[in-house]
């Protein structure tokens, strides 16, 4: 009977990723004991669970309404072992994060060590990527997002918000006038930074009216820190959140565009799934972050 609750449990795992190899990645162990898991799980029932072919997996029938079950399991496992660790009051385990790369290193990575030098039975494992990861499949913790959230199953605390700022390199604006309002921005090169919702639309408000405006440029990125070094190098203008050039314009290695008005700001939140609030090792980590970054 436990070597079926575990293969319940390991099944439950490969539905969620959408294969064994997910699976595998999740709990840590080879692809091949996976699935040799889930097969004696079916011998042992007397039904098949799943369809299987060379590219994908999908749920029988029967497979189905046995899924639902083992959700409802593990909910009651995570769901003791959240009480435990919160009885105990000590986090253990391993803490599994991801972020942006440019936030990562210059934010989450300096606090770390204070972070695990107060709680000493946790272990940490930093993800840094731009790309927005799958938290399921990776088997994160705590994902720290920037900018605006999706729809989805997963839950958020803003940490904080990050002014962005519209600036551009000293050099660049050499031999042009400075904006006087957002219409003048027709006539200057903008590096275009694809991650945002609206790449090519900007808003900007001022004494509660708005104008929205269209831009274009030659030069576009996914990454925040690449735009940074664009505008250093006086390729454009752009607008980023403080965090990424508040130091420079505080410099004078970028001058700051059309102050009096307003763009939206850089949301910064710590995501994490529904469940996994409950774990200690989450819910102090949040806090943690909400005392040092909010």
């Amino acid at each position: 009977m436990l070597d079926d609750l575990k293969r319940m449990v390991i099944f439950s795992h490969v539905v969620d990723t959408g294969s064994f190899s997910g699976a595998a990645r999740r709990l840590g162990i080879a692809k091949s004991a996976i699935s040799k898991h889930v097969s004696l799980l079916e011998q042992n029932i007397g039904v098949r669970l799943l369809n299987r072919n060379t590219r994908s997996l999908s749920l029988t029938d029967v497979g189905e309404g046995y899924y639902q079950s083992c959700i409802k399991l593990v909910e009651v496992i995570e769901e003791a072992q959240g009480h435990i660790s919160n009885i105990q009051e000590v986090p253990r385990g391993t803490l599994k994060i991801s972020s942006p790369a440019s936030f990562g290193v210059d934010y989450i990575a300096p606090l770390l060590n204070d972070f695990l030098n107060q709680y000493t039975s946790l272990k940490a494992e930093l993800l840094l990527d731009d790309n927005i990861v799958d938290m399921t499949e990776e088997g994160i913790d705590v994902a720290i997002r920037i900018g605006w959230l999706s729809d989805s199953n997963l839950r958020a605390k803003k940490i904080n918000d990050s002014p962005r700022l519209l600036c551009a390199s000293p050099d660049y604006l050499a031999d042009k006038k400075l904006p006087k309002t957002p219409t003048d921005l027709n006539q200057m090169d903008w590096i275009i930074f694809t991650r945002l919702p609206t790449p090519y639309q900007y808003e900007f408000t001022r004494k509660e009216q708005t104008k929205t405006i269209q831009i274009k440029g030659r030069i576009k990125t996914n990454n925040g820190k690449a735009v940074r070094k664009l505008l250093l190098e006086g390729a454009g203008i752009a607008a980023l959140p403080n965090f990424l050039i508040g130091k420079d314009i505080e410099k004078g290695d970028l001058v700051q565009l059309l102050p009096d008005y307003k763009i939206s700001a850089a949301s910064i939140y710590a995501v994490y799934q529904d469940k996994r609030l409950q774990q200690a090792k989450v819910s102090v980590f949040i806090d943690f972050l909400m005392k040092r970054l909010g």
